[in-house]
């Protein structure tokens, strides 16, 4: 599913501005004057995501107690460090980055700064530009578009980088039924299978199925945070 930078695959880069305190990672950001900057996002079944900010400057409870306060799903932190952390936020499609994903584009980088939310995508050739543009606007009236261009596709947050490094943590099992998942087009949007699919398909029940795959993702997300972010950082200035 992930691209990889420079495949020369022509796109069309979009990029939104949000400033909205209805959206927490923007509303914490310019509370709390920190960067708040999604690292992930992770479908865990047909209508919940998984999604992993980075909270820089300020303590990541404080973007759990601004979800928890304003019902926008359950979030707990999952890492502190000196100057911030990891948030896991489990949201439902009514997330902008899930909105973009659902009308087609592929989501790059989401992040608030001092109040100032960007979220940049791409959308492939083949896919009307126009309408992910309207899609995205009607759902959120409040955000602005800031700039479209031409440009090749890099990995985006829905993806995966470096396959062979980031599969090693896992156990055959997890393995296998990850590549079901993948083959199966669990993680494609639209979905392409859903759970119940994957668990007839593996000859297990849902609930174990979740399990395999909520462990398996919980490691390439260790993995992946293992990794500096400075390409995406650099993508959402272009």
């Amino acid at each position: 599913m992930s691209q990889q930078s420079g495949n020369g695959r022509a796109v069309t880069r979009v990029k939104f501005t949000l400033s909205d305190g209805s959206y927490p990672f923007v509303s914490v950001s310019a509370a709390e004057s920190c960067s708040v900057i999604l690292e992930k996002c992770l479908p865990q079944t047909d209508d919940t995501y998984a999604e992993f900010f980075s909270v820089e400057g300020a303590r990541p409870g404080r973007l759990v107690e601004r979800i928890e306060d304003e019902n926008s799903g359950a979030a707990r932190v999952i890492e502190c460090t000196s100057d911030g952390g990891l948030v896991e936020i489990n949201v439902r499609d009514n997330c902008p980055v899930v909105s973009l994903a659902d009308a087609g584009a592929v989501p790059q980088t989401a992040r608030s700064v001092d109040g100032q939310g960007t979220i940049v995508a791409d959308v492939p050739n083949q896919t009307d530009t126009a309408a992910v543009i309207d899609s995205f606007l009607t759902a959120h009236s409040d955000a602005e578009l800031a700039a479209k261009k031409q440009r090749d596709s890099i990995v985006p947050l829905f993806g995966f980088q470096n396959y062979t490094s980031h599969t090693e943590p896992l156990t055959d099992r997890q393995q296998e039924v990850l590549a079901t998942a993948h083959e199966a087009g669990y993680y494609n949007w639209p979905r392409g299978a859903t759970a119940a699919d994957l668990a007839e398909l593996l000859d297990i029940s849902e609930p174990t199925l979740h399990k395999h795959l909520r462990a398996a993702e919980q490691k390439l997300v260790a993995t992946m945070f293992a990794c500096p972010h400075d390409e995406r950082a650099s993508a959402s200035d272009s």
